[in-house]
């Protein structure tokens, strides 16, 4: 992109701005899906966490609850447990709703596993367009409910559940506990969002002055929620379970950790979503990181990446009483 035409490169952190040399700004759409797809697998190459970590890797098929196809889980646990009943850690993938797989999440959950005695479960939910919602509500919650269902077989505390995602991930984190909320079969103690993907009005929304320039574009935004919801976005009675900021009060959900960057597209959606928790009496914890785009995680050393590593770390560890 030429940065003389460019509007929001000079606020890019200067820690974080080769990403966008790096990794050029393009847009999803139907025809660039698949190679998009294969450039992703490319770029983040399976690995043995068990070689890096003292954690042990499986993989499980756990059945739906909804009558769908089994689903796939990793399960990632410390070798030398620390409690007699683990903490949970359920972690959602990002990727538009169109992309990745926990593949992406799976040295960042190990290394939770390893520090601080996390059981951490990634769930490989059907992606769009090819499934539409309710696919990845249903598969997202049947691996949780299994693990939950399964605490004594997986040694966990059902009373110490954490929820994270990121992007995608995040939107999809922010849908399951509010269905779980309503569902009143268990409970989530603790819900995580980085750059959550809460609002799909924002696709058809105007331009953003500053935000939303670089690697998740408004397109790309567009092309994501129409593949998961299998309509044009911004159509009313559009549920809160695909749509969190659809959600007319987000009450009794877990204290929830946001963090956002200043010019990630997602920016106005995340600072409405922290507002709504606070007045509907959610303790809610938000970051927002000057400067920091949608592909900041790629850069775990830069400040603001260890400062946000430090206080979400906190946040869910004083959220499930491990402190």
């Amino acid at each position: 992109m030429n940065e003389q035409k460019s509007r929001s490169r000079h606020l890019i952190d200067h820690e974080i701005i080769s990403a966008i040399d790096l990794f050029p700004t393009s847009d999803l759409s139907d025809t660039t899906l698949m190679e998009s797809r294969q450039n992703q697998s490319k770029m983040v190459p399976q690995i043995d966490v068990t070689q890096l970590f003292p954690v042990t890797f499986e993989e499980r098929t756990v059945p739906s609850y909804f009558g769908g196809p089994d689903i796939r889980i990793e399960i990632i646990k410390p070798r030398q447990p620390k409690y007699s009943k683990t903490p949970l850690y359920y972690s959602i993938h990002g990727g538009g709703m169109v992309l990745g797989s926990p593949v992406v999440d799976r040295r960042g959950n190990a290394a939770l596993a390893a520090e601080h005695g996390f059981c951490c479960v990634s769930v490989y939910y059907r992606l769009a367009p090819e499934h539409i919602q309710p696919s990845q509500l249903q598969d997202c919650y049947s691996g949780l409910k299994w693990c939950i269902e399964h605490a004594e077989e997986l040694a966990i505390d059902a009373q110490k559940v954490a929820v994270a995602g990121s992007s995608a991930g995040g939107g999809l984190a922010a849908g399951l506990a509010l269905y779980v909320r309503d569902q009143k079969e268990f409970d989530i103690h603790h819900l995580r969002l980085r750059s959550p993907m809460l609002d799909d009005r924002t696709g058809i929304s105007s331009e953003h002055p500053y935000a939303g320039e670089f690697v998740w574009t408004k397109i790309s935004n567009y092309f994501g929620w129409k593949s998961v919801l299998g309509h044009e976005p911004g159509q009313e009675r559009t549920s809160e379970y695909y749509v969190p900021a659809r959600a007319k009060s987000l009450a009794d959900l877990p204290p929830t950790y946001i963090s956002i960057g200043s010019i990630d597209l997602f920016i106005d959606e995340a600072l409405l979503f922290a507002k709504q928790l606070a007045f509907d009496g959610v303790l809610v914890e938000l970051h927002v990181y000057p400067g920091y785009h949608h592909l900041a995680p790629a850069f775990p050393n830069a400040h603001y990446s260890q400062e946000g590593a430090k206080s979400s770390e906190y946040a869910l560890l004083k959220a499930l009483e491990l402190l």
